[in-house]
Parts: C-alpha cells; structure tokens; sequence
C-alpha cells in the first residue's frame, strides 16, 4: 500500500523525521518496506497484513498514527449542496442477496461535465501507483485511497429502466467487463444488474457498457458492502485482482459506505460541476450490531506479563475507536468499531493494548514449563528415521510439491490434482510422486559443482481419489549422487553404486519389521540396477539408479540412485524390540559352504530358508564370494557362504557341527542347491 505523506498530513500531525515515522508504523505492525522521494512529497509502501483492511488508506493509517503520538484524528466532514429532485425518485435499488451483499447505497448527480482532472489530483494519484482516468472516475478512485471504500460511477443514461438489482447472476449470462474482456457468469457470481442485464462484477469491476464517458451527463454514484468470501471466489474464479476486490474481499466497513459515497460526491460536484441530488437510496436490511466483548484487567496481566495502567489501556482503545465502558474496578465492556472485523474476543482486544503500548516494554518472563506428555508413537519413529538418516550423511531438504503435469506422467500412474490458478505451467499440478522435487534439488546443486550429495524428505504426495476428490499420503524420498569417498594418499575413490543405497536402506528399515527384498522391472530405473521392498505382498519402498534417458532429460551429468518409500506405511509397521545378547564365552567355528545355485535364485530366498529351519547352532552367516562363468552353466552361479557356529552354555563338538551343516545342506536342497563338488 503506498501512502503520501501529504495526503496523510491532512488528517494528523505528524512526528519529526521519517525514520522516527517509519520505526512506529513497524513497532505496531505496519511495517514501512521502503520510502522514496517524489517530487515535494515522499511515499510510503506500507506492508498490511491481511487481516488489517481498515489500514489499506490514508484515514487508517492516520488513526493508527494518531495513536502512536498521541495526536488529534480529523473528523471526516463532509458538506454538500443538494438541490433538485429527490435520489429516490430517479433510480430504484433492489437486493436480492442480502447474505451476499448486506448495503447498497446510491446518489444520482446530473449535469457533469467529464473531463480530465485538474493537475493536483492526477498527481495525487499517480503519486500512490493509480493511473488518472477522468475527473469522475478518478474521484471514486480519490475516495478509494484516501477512506478505503471502493466506489464505482455508472452512466445513468445506460441503465434500464434506472433499475438496480444486486442479485446473483443468471444461467448463460455474460458480461464485458471495463478491461475490454467478454466474461461468462455463474450463480457463484455477485453481479449489479439493471432491469435487464449485468452492468458490473460486484466488488470487482464495472461493465463497459454503464461505463462513464465524454458523454455522460448523470451519473449513479454506488458505495456498497460485499461479502468477502464471495467477492474472493469470484476474483480468482474470473483471475481478476483489482484494488476494490483487495479491500472488499478482507472485508470492508460497512458504515463507511454512506461517508464515502458523500465524500465522492462532493468531490465529482466540485470537479465535475455536477448536481447533487437531494438524499441518498439507502438499503440496508440488517445493520450490523456489535457485540460488546468483556474485557478484565487480570486477563491483560496474565497474558503479557505485566499490569498495564487503566488511563493507558483505555486512551490506547479510544484512539482506535472502540466504545470503552469500565465495568467497576476489574475491566472494562468493549466494543470494537465497524471496520475492525478481526477483533470478535478479549484476546484481540488485549492484543491491540499491547501493540500500541509497545512490546519492547513487556517484561521477558519464562513460563513454567508443563508437563512432559508422553511421546506419540508415529512421531517418535519419524525422529528415528530422521536421527538413521543423519547418521548415514543424508541431509533432510524441504522442497515444492507443485510440478508440471508432464513430471507427474513420467513417475506415476496417478491422476494429477491440477490447480485452478497456477502461478506457471511449470507449477500448476501437486505432485504425484516425490521423484521430480527430489531430482530437481540434486541438479541445482549439481550445476553448482556440488556432486556428493545425499538428501531426503519427509513431503506429501497427491492424486485424485476414485469419488474424484484430491488424496494425499506421506512419502519419503532419498536421493544420492556422487562417491562413496573420496580419493586419499591410502585410498582410491569409489563411486557410489546400487549396493550403498540397498545399505542404507537396510540400515533404515533395521528397527522395524521384516521386509523383503526382490529385484523388480520397470522404465524409471536402471535395468539390473532397481529393486523394491515388500511388506507381506504390499511393496513399502522402490529404488534404484533413475533410468539414462530420464537423466538426460534433467540434465544430470552424473548417475543419480534414488529410493520412493510409502512412509504412512512404513510408520505403521510395528518397531522391531531391543533385547541384549549376552556373549558367549564358548568358542566359535567358521565354516565355508561353496555353493552351486540356480540363476533365478536370490540370496534373500537363501537367508529365509535357514532362518526358517531355526538351528540353534549357527550364530551367524553370510555371503563371502560370488562368482559367475567359468565352468558353470550360465543359469548358475556359485556363492561362497560363511557360517558361524557357536553356543552360550558349552563347546559345540564335531559332530554337533557336522550335523548341523548337513541340515543347511538339506534345507538348501529344496531350493535345488548343493555343494559345488557334487
């Protein structure tokens, strides 16, 4: 929002220096962005936040100054020459909706003469960024930056039957707006209509037909209230972002429609040589009633900490115009002005205490700490994911879950959820896979010379649902690139390659259940180089090095290995208990198993089948060697496998040893394996 600080002068006076300005504007958070020079006046742009619409003029910042120095408001006064005919009897004003617009006000002045407006308002206005129209817009427009209602002028003489409806518009219905753009309508949208047709987008924009022009020679004069949810359904569903859909889509005030329709008035009346006709066409259904809120003095002292004054609590509130009754000698009976919707409870009101009397002066006190609930189990095994992660040289990244939909395509078979307004085509569907988010921080840093990389994250995925409705799930993405380590005096570097991230995600799903691993096919990794885990027949993560030609798509001038884990089902399955093995103080016996296995065979099959004939023998085993070619058939492969004998309460004899490898042997049988001598 930017501010003249010319304009401003005209309502209070203001401190010394502008910096002294700008430093008690921010202190009550209005933070002043900048200031610059323009011509003999200075400008400046005001951050409001969105629940502050009051601010968005000139007569709101003043109040606030107002109250920061202790200094006298202006009065809004207005005085006007009305003559001739009564308002009512030249237009009608009908709503249809009051839910959807609660007041309409309207004053006719006849005879004007449109014409450019004098220099010291087109100056005034382009000084604050709006574009000088004629004096009779640019009047409405005046009123809009200095009270912040938004006003629009019709051409009196194009309006059928002088008729104004504000009604919901019809099936079919379309409407060229004042941009020159033909606009379909629906029942969503709030229109002002005449007799027969749309003349305007209510709280958005006119229509080009009421438009005014040289010509024109009586205009309506309309100052309204609009419900902000539907005057913000409607700007985004037209993509439309006008400087009276900012405000009114925040909410307006609605007691402020009458003053800045007779403000506006008076103004087109002294540029325009306009008539103003005698009293406005006033309808307000259901005015606006303010709840009181009670406000006690041990609510403001337990809340900030502190014992503010009553003299400064209630000069403090006054300022800002609120009703202030003192309720004996514990509060106070509050009621919040018109145009200060966001304050409906005590803590509001507290909160406006406090800003105007400074944060800086409230007291840093630290609270006593509560008491420690117990840990919820799902977020305990999120911090046990993050803590493994961290530990194996991954860093967590936090990335957009908006992709161009052509991505989503590439990983996943999902539907996309396309948004409504997206800010590019490059952002304009949620992701359907984690993959895309993920490659494209591990090119960023791969263009920056950053090659050994290892991120993760914990993000959101989306698709439609089959009721057509958007779903989302958790997943948790790992990305690699780069070498396992790097070149020293003792070692040679080491690429990374499929086995450094089936280890890390071993290493990952070791504190939960038992998951399974098998190779698997597919286009976005690597043939031969991509597996998955399974949980019962469900698969919990995928992986492997992403697919050439993808790579070359991104751009990635490096092999990349990524892991896509289905994390709600993962943090599901049960944690693995923590239980101490003693060790034993018996020795143990290594035993070499050079075996013959078929090609189709994996290791994993090799590992549940010993583990299913539970020999209480074998303290361990593992695979040494793996060889292929040679003397064996190509659908055969020779594996050395290790075991280790050992038990807690003696020495295992020979025998005892013998016996127990002739049971691997015969357990492995079923398998069709066997000793490579054989």
């Amino acid at each position: 929002m930017k501010i003249s600080l010319n304009w401003l002068k005209e309502f209070v006076e203001l401190p010394g220096d502008l910096p002294e300005l700008r430093t008690s504007l921010t202190s009550v958070g209005l933070e002043v962005e900048s200031i610059a020079a323009a011509g003999e006046d200075w400008v400046l742009d005001v951050q409001v936040t969105t629940n502050r619409p009051d601010c968005l003029s000139h007569y709101g910042i003043a109040r606030e100054i107002a109250a920061i120095h202790r200094a006298p408001l202006k009065k809004l006064e207005v005085a006007l020459k009305e003559s001739g005919a009564r308002t009512s009897s030249e237009i009608s004003i009908e709503i249809t909706n009051p839910e959807l617009c609660a007041r309409y006000c309207g004053r006719v002045i006849r005879n004007v003469q449109v014409c450019p407006s004098p220099d010291w308002m087109a100056r005034r206005l382009e000084t604050v960024g709006l574009r000088p129209i004629n004096n009779v817009a640019d009047a409405t427009n005046y009123v809009l930056m200095e009270l912040g209602h938004p006003l629009h002028a019709f051409d009196l003489a194009q309006l059928r039957q002088r008729r104004i409806l504000a009604r919901r518009a019809r099936a079919g219905e379309t409407l060229k707006t004042l941009d020159g753009v033909e606009r379909a309508l629906t029942s969503e949208n709030l229109v002002i209509a005449d007799a027969e047709r749309p003349v305007a987008l209510a709280g958005v924009m006119g229509g080009e037909a009421s438009a005014i022009r040289e010509t024109t020679k009586s205009v309506l004069l309309e100052s309204a209230w609009f419900d902000p949810l539907s005057i913000r359904r409607t700007a985004k569903a037209q993509l439309l972002h006008t400087e009276a859909s900012h405000r009114f889509e925040r909410g307006a005030d609605i007691e402020m429609a009458p003053k800045a329709l007779d403000r506006a008035a008076e103004l087109i009346a002294q540029l325009a040589s306009g008539e103003i006709l005698r009293g406005m066409v006033d309808v307000y259904p259901q005015p606006l009633r303010r709840e009181k809120i009670e406000l006690g003095r041990s609510e403001i002292a337990r809340l900030l900490g502190t014992e503010i004054p009553w003299e400064d609590a209630e000069r403090i509130l006054r300022a800002l115009e609120f009703v202030v009754h003192r309720r004996g000698t514990e509060g106070w009976g509050v009621t919040p002005p018109s145009f200060r919707l966001d304050v409906t409870r005590e803590v509001d009101v507290i909160e406006e205490v406090a800003r105007q009397y400074g944060y800086d002066r409230l007291p840093a006190r630290l609270e006593p700490a509560a008491p420690r609930p117990g840990g919820h189990p799902i977020r305990e095994r999120e911090l046990l994911l993050s803590r493994t992660l961290v530990s194996l040289g991954y860093r967590e990244i936090i990335t957009s879950s908006m992709v161009d939909p052509e991505e989503n395509a590439r990983f996943s078979a999902a539907q996309s959820v396309v948004l409504e307004n997206p800010l590019s085509q490059q952002a304009s569907a949620l992701r359907t896979s984690a993959i895309p988010s993920m490659l494209a921080a591990l090119r960023w840093n791969l263009d920056r010379d950053h090659e050994d990389l290892r991120f993760f994250e914990m993000g959101k995925v989306y698709s439609m649902a089959q009721n057509g409705k958007p779903a989302e799930r958790r997943a948790l993405t790992l990305g690699l690139t780069g070498h396992r380590r790097p070149a020293t005096v003792h070692d040679a570097v080491k690429a990374l390659d499929f086995f450094d991230l089936k280890g890390d995600l071993e290493v990952l799903f070791a504190g939960f259940g038992e998951f399974r691993f098998r190779s698997r096919d597919g286009t976005t990794y690597e043939k031969d180089l991509q597996g998955e885990y399974l949980s019962g027949k469900d698969a919990v993560a995928t992986f492997g090095q992403l697919a050439r030609n993808l790579a070359r798509e991104y751009k990635l001038r490096c092999p990349v290995w990524l892991a896509e884990i289905d994390l709600e089902r993962l943090l599901e399955s049960p944690l693995r208990p923590k239980a101490f093995r003693n060790f034993s103080k018996f020795p143990s016996v290594e035993r070499d198993f050079s075996l013959v296995v078929p090609a189709e065979t994996s290791y994993g099959q090799i590992r549940e089948a010993i583990a299913r004939a539970g020999l209480p023998e074998i303290f361990s085993f593992s695979p040494v060697e793996l060889f292929r070619a040679g003397s064996l058939d190509k659908d055969r492969y020779s594996l050395l496998l290790r075991v280790t004998f050992q038990s807690d309460d003696r020495t295992l004899s020979g025998s005892e040893i013998a016996s127990a490898g002739e049971k691997i042997l015969e357990t492995l049988a079923s398998l069709n394996i066997h000793l490579r001598n054989e």
